[in-house]
């Protein structure tokens, strides 16, 4: 049922609508009653980074990987960040290094992030980090608003492998994802490259709806990848928008 009130507003300039000087407007209560939307960020493999710019090159702990905060994928999840909460998105951008000490263990540190994000709700989880480049994978850049922009990714973990006893709720994220990939194809033709279902799980169990976006690869450079977070964060709210107008 949506509710209605009704609101008094002064009128600008001295202009009068009656006696008192103030206009009459329908206010959609249920609309303002509405929760604001949560989103967390984090990064499992925080060291990832971008081509080299040699006007702005960063120190490489090894190749296209740096600890540099400025030029990793903390950077890109705080460009992404700041669309949202411009968006008037409530967003935690959890910058732990959980690469360090070791790689291949970094799920099972960044897990404990999400655990604890999970514990407190969030409307979605994002991991973000950055691909590899393949040639088969098409074109490397898109033209947002006549700038070079990266493209995007979504990956979704099924859980398959038998050893693992908790399963992500594989179905509902896709759903999302496919969502938020679809308003950004709308937005810009070609920039999303869908959403990808693989066996594995990317600790996508603790919590729905939760995905991992790979925001472009290695030969993209930064400033391309940044310019792929606005589409994405306005995709986001396109999704919200979505759950917001469910009875």
């Amino acid at each position: 049922m949506v509710l209605f009130a009704l609101a008094l507003f002064p009128l600008a300039g001295g202009e009068e609508d009656g006696e008192d000087g103030f206009s009459l407007e329908v206010v959609s209560v249920a609309a303002a009653q509405r929760p604001q939307r949560r989103v967390y960020i984090y990064h499992t493999h925080t060291h990832e980074a971008y081509a080299q710019d040699p006007d702005d090159p960063y120190r490489p702990t090894e190749k296209w990987r740096t600890a540099d905060e400025n030029y990793n994928m903390v950077r890109v999840g705080k460009e992404l960040a700041e669309h949202l909460r411009a968006a008037g998105v409530f967003v935690t951008h959890d910058t732990t290094d959980y690469e360090m000490p070791r790689l291949s263990t970094a799920y099972s540190r960044s897990l404990s992030g999400i655990e604890a994000a999970a514990a407190e709700g969030y409307d979605l989880y994002l991991d973000i980090h950055r691909d590899a480049y393949s040639k088969g994978n098409g074109p490397n850049t898109v033209s947002v608003d006549g700038r070079d922009a990266a493209r995007v990714l979504f990956l979704i973990g099924q859980g398959s492998g038998s050893a693992l006893d908790e399963k992500p709720d594989w179905q509902q994220n896709e759903k999302a994802a496919l969502m938020i990939a679809g308003f950004m194809n709308e937005r810009v033709e070609n920039m999303c490259r869908g959403a990808a279902l693989k066996s594995g799980r990317y600790n996508q169990q603790a919590a729905s709806p939760s995905m991992l976006i790979e925001v472009g690869n290695n030969l993209n450079t930064l400033g391309e990848a940044l310019l792929a977070t606005a589409p994405l964060s306005v995709a986001i709210c396109r999704y919200f928008d979505c759950l917001d107008a469910l009875p």
